[in-house]
Parts: C-alpha cells; sequence; structure tokens
C-alpha cells in the first residue's frame, strides 16, 4: 500500500513540476515577445521620425521623397506609433507623441528646429529602454 501511495505522490510531484516549469517557459517566452515588439516598433518609429524629418527640411538630400516613398514611410511611423500605444506604458506612449508630430508637420508649415527634433527623440529613447530595461 505505502509503495503505491508513494508512487502516486512521486507523479503528483512530478506533474507539478512539468507544468510549472511550461508555464514559467511559457511567461518568459512572453516577455521577450513583448521585448522584442516594443524594440522593433521603437526602431520603426524613430527612423519614419528621422526621415519624415529630414525631407521637410530643403537643405537635404532626403527632401526628394517621392509621395509613393513618403506614404510608405507614413505607414512605418503609424505602425511603429499603434504598437507602442497598444504595448506600451503611458509615459511611453506620451514620448513617443512628440517626435511622431514633428513627422506629420506638412513641409510648407515651419519646420521643427533640429534641436527639438533631437530632444523628443531622445527622451522617447529613454523611455522606450526603461520600458524594455535596457537602460544602463
Amino acid at each position: 500500500m505505502w509503495n503505491i501511495l508513494a508512487g502516486v505522490v512521486g507523479a503528483a510531484v512530478s506533474l507539478a513540476g512539468v507544468l510549472l516549469g511550461a508555464w514559467l517557459k511559457s511567461r518568459n517566452e512572453h516577455r521577450s515577445w513583448l521585448r522584442e515588439q516594443k524594440l522593433k516598433s521603437a526602431a520603426d518609429l524613430i527612423a519614419a521620425v528621422s526621415h519624415l524629418y529630414e525631407s521637410q527640411r530643403d537643405s537635404s538630400d532626403q527632401s526628394r521623397l517621392t509621395p509613393a516613398d513618403r506614404v510608405a514611410w507614413q505607414d512605418k511611423l503609424q505602425t511603429g506609433r499603434s504598437i507602442m500605444h497598444l504595448l506600451c506604458r503611458d509615459e511611453t506612449r506620451e514620448s513617443a507623441s512628440a517626435p511622431a508630430s514633428f513627422a506629420w508637420q506638412r513641409k510648407d508649415k515651419n519646420v521643427p528646429e533640429q534641436a527639438d527634433v533631437v530632444k523628443a527623440l531622445q527622451a522617447f529613447n529613454v523611455h522606450v529602454r526603461r520600458e524594455i530595461r535596457s537602460d544602463r
């Protein structure tokens, strides 16, 4: 009788260990996926803001973006921003809005100063690094 009871207890402990291990692995994979999505969308948003802002400046080579290129960069910007809004905390969302607003301005309007754009991108970068826990 004791042998059967010991076998059942051993099997139950083994099953609990397997379930705990599976849960921990799933949780870790989800965190890695979430971090990767945040990082990719932040990189897309920064690249799109940079290209679109540079295209607004008359002195840059980027000012020759075709309408199709501009639409592609705007789509990349909006996709990155949407993912940031879905997955990130409020501070990161808010910091993504400032550089994005610089990129959405029309070319015939006053182009913001480069220092303002760089400052907004740096603030966004700080928030993203904090969000993905890679700040140093």
